[in-house]
């Protein structure tokens, strides 16, 4: 790696982290963060510092809303006493996260999932993002292909789909629809009447979290369908979490939470295909052609490509079935660290563009999530089979 490339891309993290530091809600990210990763990912000693942060924002964001606080937030919302609408509620929380808690209640005789929003939390994170303008310069100077304009732009839209929990529901309604007849995917109903931009009430569903599965390399699998196939439906899920992904009695798996999700286009997820088939069967110009199309990177790189991907990911980039899990994220780590050269010079020729950012989130998320598990499978051949089939893959 270059000194110059280097010095260019500890810039832009050194802003960026000073941004997190000093932005009202920039605990809230780095918890975030620290909840989508293992710590032990981080090189050390280089990352203490890092982890660190991360960990301690975890902890500053755990701590729940007191119970006047959640009816005071109810009564906002629905414009009356929460007993008025709910049969009962549950004061303490069943799940906290850094944006939200979620508490169990009963409807009509029915239990449900009552999901709160932060009080004010969506009102200062507009005025937080105001100050990702700062990243404009360093973006743009540590990855000259990008548009650092057009990324941060995106960035803001979805952030703010995520604040604000109708638009959440209506993802939610969308794929409750869709999978509603689905063998081993299920997604529990929204209650629409009393939803709002804060509040967010669904069915409520009992299971166990994924991270205590059973059987944990089937029902990765399971989650890789549904992540991965849903690009067939047009929406991408761009924040699987192991708290909001259940394990019903009968198998099935649950997702819970629709905060962030992005629309995709066929073209491009046919391009993501064909780039994945490509890089299946070392066609080298296959992959150049696809990832030119996508506006990912010159057709010439196909073969550099393959070459990095498959050194630094060893058997998890190849056919048959490999283990996914800390162990193997660390070696993965450790090659790149070894030789970053070649994935850097990759990095720095290419693109992303916007409509992209929050799918390969997504991806990023999946297999952050995959790996904590600690599951084994055919990765390659499990994303092609959901890239091609969609939610029937496996079915």
């Amino acid at each position: 790696m270059s000194t110059d490339a280097l010095r260019r891309i500890d810039a832009l993290l050194q802003v960026g982290l000073r941004l997190a530091r000093t932005a009202p809600n920039g605990r809230i990210v780095l918890a975030q963060i620290a909840r989508s990763i293992d710590l032990e990912w981080i090189p050390r000693p280089a990352g203490d510092e890092i982890a660190a942060e991360l960990e301690a924002a975890g902890a500053h964001t755990r701590d729940p809303l007191s119970p006047r606080a959640v009816e005071r937030a109810l009564r906002d919302a629905w414009g009356v006493k929460p007993s008025d609408e709910l049969d009962e509620l549950d004061p303490d929380p069943v799940a906290v996260t850094p944006t939200a808690q979620v508490h169990q209640g009963v409807l009509d005789g029915s239990p449900v999932a009552v999901k709160l929003l932060r009080p004010g939390l969506a009102a200062s994170a507009r005025q937080d993002l105001v100050l990702l303008d700062g990243l404009l310069g360093p973006l743009g100077t540590a990855f000259p292909g990008i548009d650092p304009r057009a990324l941060i732009r995106e960035f803001r839209e979805r952030v703010l789909d995520e604040l604000d929990l109708e638009h959440e529901a209506s993802s939610q309604r969308r794929f409750h629809r869709a999978l509603r007849s689905h063998p081993f995917l299920t997604v529990p109903a929204p209650v629409t009447r009393l939803t709002r931009e804060g509040v967010l009430v669904s069915d409520w569903v009992d299971g166990v979290p994924i991270s205590s599965a059973p059987d944990p390399d089937a029902a990765a699998a399971r989650l890789l369908v549904f992540v991965v196939g849903a690009a067939r439906f047009g929406v991408m899920h761009a924040d699987p979490d192991l708290d909001d992904v259940l394990v019903l009695p009968d198998g099935r798996l649950a997702i819970l939470d629709f905060g962030a999700t992005r629309t995709v286009v066929p073209e491009r997820v046919a391009s993501v295909q064909a780039a994945l088939d490509a890089f299946a069967a070392d066609d080298a110009a296959g992959l150049g052609v696809a990832l030119a199309k996508l506006g990912a990177l010159p057709e010439s790189e196909g073969a550099a490509v393959i070459e990095v991907a498959r050194h630094i990911l060893g058997e998890l980039a190849g056919p048959g079935r490999a283990r996914l899990d800390t162990p193997a994220v660390i070696g993965a780590r450790d090659r790149l660290i070894a030789g970053p050269d070649p994935l850097v010079r990759l990095v720095l020729a290419g693109t992303l563009a916007p409509d992209d950012l929050w799918p390969a989130r997504g991806i990023a998320q999946l297999y952050s999530l995959i790996s904590r598990l600690g599951a084994s499978g055919e990765w390659l051949e499990l994303s092609r089979a959901a890239l091609r089939d969609g939610w029937e893959a496996g079915a």
